[in-house]
């Protein structure tokens, strides 16, 4: 099993759940990451969670992605980055 993401309500509830794709390219994005990139912190063997400062970080660091590089999967963690922003929640990872 790859890595899972959950989107939190401010109550910190799942409202979202959807998971990396089969060949696990968000988490192999992740691990290819500078080490001063926020991805780099996600964790695939434990759980990590980004709060609105640092989920508007990460949709900067997607964002500037090449093209190339913007898997369904990258494109769903962007969309749903947004959404956990708006309605001031989080963002959960679950590694393996």
């Amino acid at each position: 099993m790859g890595l899972g993401m959950r989107r939190l309500d401010r109550a910190q509830d799942v409202v979202e759940r959807f998971d990396d794709d089969a060949e696990d390219t968000f988490l192999t994005l992740c691990g290819r990451a500078p080490d001063t990139s926020l991805r780099r912190g996600i964790s695939p063997y434990d759980l990590t969670v980004f709060n609105t400062p640092q989920l508007e970080r990460l949709v900067v660091e997607l964002e500037e992605l090449p093209e190339d590089e913007k898997a369904p999967v990258v494109r769903r963690v962007i969309e749903e980055a947004h959404e956990a922003i708006r309605r001031s929640g989080y963002l959960l990872f679950i590694g393996d």
